[in-house]
């Protein structure tokens, strides 16, 4: 009978220490710009959205360097690990503007300013200052200017 105790209580440890083991990451695939979220853990499995450089995701399980996860849109599924990394302690964010791949970098905060260049989807930017939902940004670039932080994510 304390065999069996211990056995179930050992058992109830390795579940919360799995759920403890859950954690944030971002999507880094830079070269083309996103990670395939698959139905299962490999690449002969369905796609079921492509994840955007810099996305975040909440890790639920490995297998064989494979990692379920949860999107940041809400989708579920598998990821290669090699492309996903822990965000760093800074306060860089990356481009996300889901509808039409890019965001204006603007002259000043708001969209009556002038447009210095678009910043495409995984682009970085340095957060200098904010001003209501505008921040200042330093676009990977080098060019100084406004964004609407919507649309920049860890």
């Amino acid at each position: 009978m304390k065999r069996r105790l211990f056995l179930t209580s050992a058992a109830a440890a390795l579940v919360t220490a799995t759920a403890a083991r859950a954690e944030r990451l971002l999507v880094n695939s830079p070269g083309d710009g996103f990670l395939n979220l698959r139905t299962g853990p490999g690449s002969q499995y369905n796609i079921i959205r492509k994840m955007y450089h810099g996305s975040a995701v909440e890790t639920l399980e490995y297998a064989n360097g494979w990692v379920r996860v949860r999107h940041e849109s809400g989708a579920v599924g598998w990821a290669f690990a090699k492309y996903l990394v822990r965000p760093a302690a800074t306060n860089v964010r990356y481009v996300y503007s889901p509808n039409d791949g890019y965001l204006n970098l603007r002259t000043g905060p708001g969209t009556r300013y002038q447009i210095i260049r678009p910043m495409y989807n995984g682009e970085a930017v340095t957060l200098l200052e904010r001003s209501g939902g505008w921040v200042r940004v330093k676009h990977q670039s080098g060019a100084i200017g406004w964004a609407f932080e919507k649309y920049l994510h860890r």
